[in-house]
């Protein structure tokens, strides 16, 4: 294992989870990649007990190129070195870690025992009292705190020896202090909110049955997680989950054996049974937490009266020169009386002007301060879009909560709420239960709030199914925008959204100035694409605003391969261009990459796309990406966070907008396709939509209703 061996020097940064940044003189090392830095300082970080600057280290790990802060040493585990003489015990002592112990007493307590002086202060030998300088209070301290100290590093050395990092001992001992043992011995599932399950269970299997009670309850509640997370519901049939859980055992779970576990686990308030199905008890206080929220804020209403609103509207129609239809005024109305309301429809049918003429209304009447309207959407890309129609500022849902990334956790919540009056989220169908219970936490009990979306779109890639939900509920006030207002003339992309979501089919797709279907088969789609590819260079339109979208990643028409073929067009090899190959794909400068997850500190989020700028190449391999003006750097850990965007999954350009899309419908996608898909993919067109495959299969997915209903327990709590 590479090592680099030496003393700290200084600590730049640490926090209360231990993690800590310093210098660290490297004096011994067996990885030739840095045997430049003997004798030398290197920058490093990882997470630590306290550090002192005169003990000798072992650090176990590698060198990262950070994307702030450049080259660091990333420490994976640690171990103090052995001291052996008195020099080193005397530096150990008055090293700064024991308060009170300076360089003289510690010298005078070595004097007196030698290399036998730790296990003396362990003991509480009283001939340390006779040490000049030496007081009680001083001698209790360093008692307790070498007590503790070693009883940290035996801890921490055990349950690194059990398979566990340094970081989740650390973690856990902070946590659960000297409880970790007992946890260990009686419950190792207990940590499996803090440790992966898998690392818990082949710990745990090494010395116990597969059939043990602990191991089987854990199962059951590990299960309803994983299948919530992959099906987007946020219960289980009771039957799914005892097949599920059968596949962990060598021989079936007896039934009886099931049943009891569930009752056990939900008098312990770890699930609930609703008739034949069960829900994570969290998942469904979540649930419930949003519900109350929703009926209190429905309960309350403005005293404004129609009559002054609609004196306003007109002003606003004056003012701004256009005339409104009689749902857009409704959803007007809706929005300035009610503490919550809805506002759904389709492309084309106004939203964004609702939300403009909402805003600027609320505006005039209350005299709005800044910070007192708030207007948020699940994503980078859909917040800036919202900015951009409506001309006022907006943010994601998580860069307003303030959420911290070393610490998991939201820093506008429950205690300490946003002081904003009045909230308007767009793209709501995006936001799973979750966020949504973390942003009633962050918002004051009598907020104004508009839910503003599109039902027919794909729903949160996370569990729960809010919006859906909320338009089966006859109380919950709302208005939905019918009416398609067309951009042109001969425009049909509005119109095909209204088919679909209505699931009307045609024996054959005319074309239109803004959209076309061309059939083939499967082998010629890849070369249709080039050939619209060429056309479009042609035409001056840049790989920026041309977008294909594809159902799936693998298969001769996936999204990988189309990545491939279009990155040869829009961004061929070029010897004034640098590459690098990651994971078996080439990636050059000029590419188009999207961002997989979220990156708060840099202010770029899942399904955000940029160019990549800059390839450095020397020692460590860096690559510069510019998201429309924010310049991210990746080295070697980050670059899973990104992949190839010529081609990206219609799940992934949920949110986004486009000038010009490409959707690939084929056969070899059937089992993908449904009606939710096909609407997200088409409604991701601005300008122009071209579809190419097969009109079969184009039928079969907008008639398709899999996954429309997600399994909550979302209406039945109001």
């Amino acid at each position: 294992m590479k090592y680099i061996k030496g003393n700290v020097r200084k600590i730049l940064y640490e926090n209360d989870n231990g993690y800590r940044v310093g210098l660290f003189k490297v004096k011994e090392t067996n990885d030739e990649n840095l045997t430049e830095y003997l004798n030398k300082t290197i920058t490093f970080n990882g997470v630590f007990l306290p550090l002192s600057n005169d003990i000798i280290y072992t650090f176990y790990g590698r060198l990262i190129n950070h994307s702030r802060y450049g080259l660091q040493y990333q420490v994976e585990n640690y171990e103090i070195n052995e001291i052996d003489d008195n020099e080193g015990i005397i530096m150990y002592l008055s090293s700064g870690l024991f308060k009170g112990i300076g360089p003289k007493i510690a010298k005078g307590i070595v004097d007196i025992f030698g290399m036998d002086t730790i296990e003396a202060i362990k003991r509480k030998d009283r001939k340390i009292l006779t040490v000049s300088g030496m007081t009680l209070k001083k001698f209790d301290n360093l008692v307790v705190a070498i007590s503790k100290s070693s009883k940290d590093e035996e801890n921490i050395l055990e349950l690194t020896k059990i398979g566990l990092t340094t970081k989740e001992s650390f973690l856990l001992l902070k946590k659960y202090s000297d409880n970790i043992k007992k946890i260990l011995e009686e419950n190792i599932y207990l940590l499996q909110n803090d440790i992966d399950f898998k690392k818990l269970d082949s710990i745990f299997l090494k010395t116990e049955s597969e059939f043990d009670k602990r191991r089987v309850k854990a199962l059951i509640k590990h299960l309803i997680k994983i299948i919530c997370y992959e099906t987007g519901d946020t219960i289980v049939s009771k039957e799914d989950l005892y097949v599920n859980i059968n596949g962990f055992f060598n021989e079936t779970l007896d039934v009886n054996d099931y049943n009891l576990y569930l009752q056990e686990l939900e008098k312990e308030n770890e699930i609930i049974t609703i008739n034949d199905d069960i829900a994570l008890y969290y998942f469904y206080e979540t649930e419930n937490i949003i519900a109350n929220k929703i009926k209190s804020l429905s309960s309350t209403k403005s005293h404004i009266s129609d009559k002054t609103i609609n004196g306003y509207i007109e002003n606003y129609e004056e003012i701004n020169n256009i005339k409104l239809n009689d749902d857009q005024k409704e959803a007007i109305k809706g929005s300035l009386k009610n503490n919550f309301y809805i506002i759904t429809g389709g492309p084309g049918t106004g939203k964004t002007t609702i939300i403009k003429a909402v805003v600027d209304i609320y505006n005039t009447i209350n005299e709005c301060k800044e910070g007192d309207i708030t207007l948020l959407a699940p994503t980078g890309r859909s917040a800036k879009r919202m900015m951009e129609s409506i001309g006022k500022k907006a943010s994601t849902i998580h860069k307003f909560l303030k959420w911290n990334g070393e610490t998991e956790t939201f820093q506008v919540n429950i205690y300490n709420p946003s002081m904003t009056k009045f909230v308007i989220i767009d793209e709501v169908s995006m936001v799973d239960i979750f966020l949504m219970k973390n942003l009633f936490d962050g918002l004051l009990n009598n907020i104004k709030l508009i839910f503003v979306g599109d039902a027919n779109q794909l729903p949160s890639i996370s569990p729960g199914n809010v919006l859906y939900d909320l338009l089966q509920i006859p109380e919950i006030k709302r208005t939905e925008l019918t009416m398609i207002y067309r951009t042109k003339k001969d425009s049909y992309i509005n119109d095909f959204a209204s088919d679909i979501k209505n699931k009307i089919t045609k024996e054959k797709y005319e074309s239109y100035s803004d959209f076309s279907f061309i059939e083939c088969d499967e082998i010629h789609i890849k070369q249709i694409i080039k050939e619209i590819s060429l056309k479009a260079i042609e035409k001056g339109i840049n790989k920026e605003s041309f977008q294909v979208l594809a159902p799936m990643y693998k298969g001769e028409n996936g999204i990988e391969l189309l990545n491939k073929v279009m990155q040869s067009i829009f961004n061929p090899e070029s010897i004034d261009k640098k590459e690098i190959i990651i994971r078996g794909v080439t990636y050059r400068e000029g590419d188009k990459v999207i961002q997989l997850i979220n990156d708060v500190d840099n202010n770029i989020y899942n399904g955000d796309i940029g160019i990549i700028e800059t390839i450095i190449t020397n020692t460590k391999t860096i690559m510069i990406v510019n998201y429309n003006g924010i310049k991210v750097k990746y080295d070697n850990k980050k670059f899973e966070e990104i992949t190839h965007a010529f081609a990206i999954s219609i799940h992934k350009s949920q949110g986004s907008e486009y000038e010009n899309v490409i959707m690939v419908i084929s056969k070899s996608f059937k089992r993908m396709l449904y009606n939710k898909l096909i609407y997200t993919g088409v409604t991701r067109a601005k300008k122009s939509l071209v579809i190419i495959g097969s009109k079969e299969y184009l039928n079969y997915g907008i008639t398709r209703d899999y996954a429309e209903n997600r399994k909550t327990l979302f209406t039945r709590l109001f």
